[in-house]
């Protein structure tokens, strides 16, 4: 006897009619009403699944996990805690995230960093810890690395350096990004990027000139605006042949100026390789926005301007971990050479995991483990009884930790948008269907209508469960 099962969710869009979507196969289905009504009842009473239901349409259930047999699930569940586990743990290649300096010559409003007064550089004898941790941690694999700050083009020749390094003694560079804030990107030729690897730059501008200007200042009170904007001209006019995103931070006060921005961009650069992002600014502020003001925001951006907001509108599993923190090989790397496992725990002492200075650079073991382990949701028994678990891939491991430890309103910061938002992000994926069925039926390329059995799969296994898993 086949059992509803606890991930999978019905529910019905205002905009565009019925849906079945099931967090353990990551699959979204189209229903007509017949198929609606008789899937509600199926859900109320599994006794029922055999009967009244053509022989295709129920092994389509069987087989994206929306019925399963009893005990299904925890199998399924303790596959996706393995698969988990193994990225997490089983990592050979090694990536790094490394701070020349702490250094900031910017005064930013909003920054969650306390050292813009600290000028310490990575001295040449921490280069030549780090590159002993590199070669021991990387082994056979590849390293890539992100430089990141503080600002570190204040630091450039030890970034210099040690990717040199690294191409004399060290493991293959497979890539490098440097996050900056683009002011000093004018002292360096840009062949020197391609040089060193770095084929992607992000840069942040928090909208156009006046209000960037307000937010992002120089140490003295000083505008940026003008020379970031002389800075790319000079990048995207060279030979540089990576890419370069400019990130907005986003909260109400500068909501509004993200498309003109955005669109000021397009047009200063046509045909060039950048782009322009909205991202949440995470801040307890009242001026930051909240989780589903934010959602709203990415929403009116599509409906709107068309534009796609990362990780917004279609889950992704969460059996590859997330982010530095989740890696057994990933590490952040401060000036000092002290190692952290989280982009904010730089420059605070209590979170450090251990120095590349030391002969055993890992001391705490436990900041360690609990990143990885203390975060793992299959761990805990409120998220296993939750029926979206497998997709809380984009929760980050820092606010579970805090929201965990602190205790107050915990369930608010680390459960998936997709549990109180689901019709209508997936209304916005359904659009966004449709518009590639549109263009199918235009270039003549087979579509298959709802009509034709009163159900279609919209999207199915997007890095969820393999269909094969059982």
């Amino acid at each position: 006897m086949a059992f509803w099962s606890q991930y999978s969710t019905l529910f019905r869009s205002e905009r565009f009619g019925c849906f079945l979507y099931n967090a353990m196969s990551n699959c979204l289905l189209e229903l007509d009403q017949a198929h609606y009504d008789y899937l509600r009842q199926l859900e109320n009473n599994p006794g029922h699944a055999e009967e009244g239901i053509g022989d295709a349409f129920f092994e389509l259930l069987r087989e994206k996990h929306v019925l399963v047999e009893e005990e299904e699930n925890e199998k399924l569940l303790m596959i996706k805690q393995y698969q988990r586990n193994c990225n997490c743990y089983g990592q050979q290649n090694l990536s790094l995230t490394i701070c020349p300096t702490l250094a900031c010559n910017f005064d930013c409003s909003y920054c969650f960093e306390n050292s813009q007064h600290d000028t310490t550089v990575m001295s040449d004898e921490t280069i030549d810890n780090l590159m002993k941790f590199i070669t021991e941690r990387a082994g056979s694999g590849k390293v890539s690395l992100i430089w990141y700050g503080g600002e570190p083009t204040l630091a450039f020749d030890a970034i210099e350096t040690v990717t040199r390094r690294i191409f004399d003694d060290g493991p293959e560079l497979e890539s490098a990004q440097l996050v900056s804030n683009g002011f000093l990107l004018d002292k360096k030729n840009p062949d020197l990027f391609n040089d060193l690897k770095i084929s992607n730059i992000q840069i942040t501008l928090d909208g156009p000139q006046a209000m960037h200007d307000r937010r992002r200042k120089l140490l003295n009170g000083g505008t940026t605006y003008d020379r970031i904007i002389r800075n790319i001209d000079r990048l995207m006019d060279s030979s540089y042949n990576g890419s370069c995103d400019i990130r907005v931070n986003i909260d109400k006060r500068n909501m509004d100026f993200f498309i003109p921005l955005r669109e000021q961009i397009s047009d200063r650069y046509p045909k060039k390789k950048i782009s322009v992002h909205a991202s949440k600014l995470k801040t307890t502020q009242p001026w930051g926005l909240s989780e589903s003001e934010w959602i709203t925001y990415c929403i009116k951006l599509y409906y709107d301007h068309g534009i796609l907001t990362k990780s917004m509108f279609y889950p992704h599993s969460n059996e590859t971990g997330l982010c530095v923190a989740h890696f057994n090989n990933m590490y952040v790397i401060g000036p000092s050479g002290e190692l952290y496992k989280c982009w904010e725990d730089v420059g605070i002492p209590e979170m450090t995991i251990g120095n590349v200075n030391s002969k055993s650079p890992i001391t705490k073991h436990h900041i360690q483990a609990q990143y990885t382990i203390a975060t793992d949701q299959y761990a805990h028994e409120e998220c296993k009884a939750c029926s979206f678990l497998p997709i809380c891939s984009e929760i980050c491991p820092k606010t579970w930790l805090d929201a965990r430890k602190n205790s107050v309103n915990k369930h608010d910061a680390y459960c998936t948008h997709y549990k109180t938002h689901l019709s209508e992000c997936m209304d916005v994926f359904y659009d966004i269907y449709l518009t590639a069925e549109t263009g199918k039926k235009l270039l003549n390329k087979p579509v298959t209508p709802l009509e034709a059995y009163g159900y279609r799969i919209i999207q199915s296994s997007r890095d969820g469960l393999s269909d094969q898993a059982q």
